[in-house]
């Protein structure tokens, strides 16, 4: 795959600085780095002042960066990261710095802070994310390639449940499968059985797949830095009319939230669709959880999907639709699909 052009994310970063009055501002945050220049090493940080962009690592990714990255100035780290980051600043004569806030520990933002007595430092939350919510037209292949390989796989895991078979196993041969494609898992693979569908996040155990049973699948994996999420339930054998049912609600739950999808469309309006038909068919309280997620360079990113979440959507975001019934001890059903936002709706990419 050939790299991804980064230009454009630091024009729009810029234009949020502008906003916020900001001279410069620091990336902390790994995969914001990796967002914001395409470096997919570790231990390194980005500075974009009024005019600059530095990329600042140590003697260990100098090289790498130097050969890959363009349009930054490589700042190598000699003595301390402090006291680069000092010198960066102060020669660039920010007033307001901009960092990080959920992402920067307490005490490295008190030292920064002590350094930099005529720079006043400004905590910002969430300015990288909302920028990597929409997605480009690069990304959306890479998370589209993604989402073909967990389709691929998941359809030979289907063809190896059976009962008696271990939930262990199974994912595992999910994650040998992704591997072999050169690729990896996006989080811990799930194959529950039976009772066990009741748990939103089971870990496979030893335990049987059950026959004449339900057992959910959710898998996704990470290739070229993106990743898909998927999760089907698997019908083996007769399963039992009450757990049939539920499935019948979860899948209109999805259709009506789908429904709701198109750009300038409010985000809370997504899960209200899908939570009001759980709850009139008297499931409400078994539906604890959001009703998705955004993914991309993250398994979980924004926008979040949520009857809290405000905002609007906005064409090339994609995320999840996964409304979902948990009765404890008895099975649950989760029916989760990725969806892009597009200019006149919506394409499930999962199907």
């Amino acid at each position: 795959m050939k790299a991804l052009c980064c230009g454009n994310r630091i024009a729009r970063l810029k234009g949020y600085l502008d906003k916020n009055n900001l001279d410069a501002f620091l990336v902390t945050d790994e995969t914001n780095v990796s967002y914001l220049s395409g470096f997919r090493g570790h231990d390194s940080l980005l500075l974009v002042t009024g005019n600059k962009r530095f990329f600042i690592t140590d003697s260990r990714y100098v090289e790498e960066a130097k050969s890959s990255l363009k349009g930054f100035e490589i700042a190598e780290v000699r003595s301390t990261t402090y006291e680069t980051l000092r010198k960066l600043v102060s020669a660039s004569g920010a007033r307001r710095f901009g960092f990080e806030s959920m992402n920067l520990p307490f005490e490295v933002a008190s030292r920064l802070k002590c350094l930099m007595k005529k720079t006043e430092l400004v905590g910002v939350k969430g300015m990288v994310e909302a920028l990597r919510a929409v997605k480009d037209a690069e990304e959306i292949v890479r998370i589209k390639r993604s989402v073909r390989l967990a389709k691929e796989v998941f359809g030979k895991v289907v063809r190896a449940i059976r009962p008696g078979r271990s939930e262990e196993d199974l994912s595992r041969l999910v994650d040998l499968e992704f591997l072999k494609a050169g690729a990896k898992p996006a989080f811990d693979t799930i194959v529950a059985g039976g009772a066990n569908t009741s748990k939103p996040h089971a870990r496979p155990s030893r335990a049987k797949i059950p026959a004449n049973s339900f057992v959910m699948v959710d898998i996704g994996c990470d290739i070229d830095g993106y990743n898909s999420d998927l999760t089907r339930m698997v019908a083996v054998g007769n399963v039992k009319e009450k757990l049939l049912k539920i499935y019948g609600i979860v899948a209109r739950a999805q259709e009506k939230a789908l429904g709701r999808i198109r750009p300038g469309g409010r985000i809370t309006d997504i899960d209200r669709a899908a939570r009001e038909h759980i709850r009139n068919e008297g499931y409400g309280e078994y539906f604890g959880h959001a009703l998705g997620h955004g993914v991309g360079m993250g398994v979980h990113e924004e926008p979040t999907i949520s009857k809290n979440s405000g905002g609007e959507l906005k064409a090339g975001m994609v995320f999840t639709v996964e409304p979902a019934i948990y009765l404890p001890k008895i099975g649950g059903v989760r029916i989760e699909d990725m969806v892009l936002v597009t200019e006149d709706g919506y394409e499930i990419l999962t199907r």
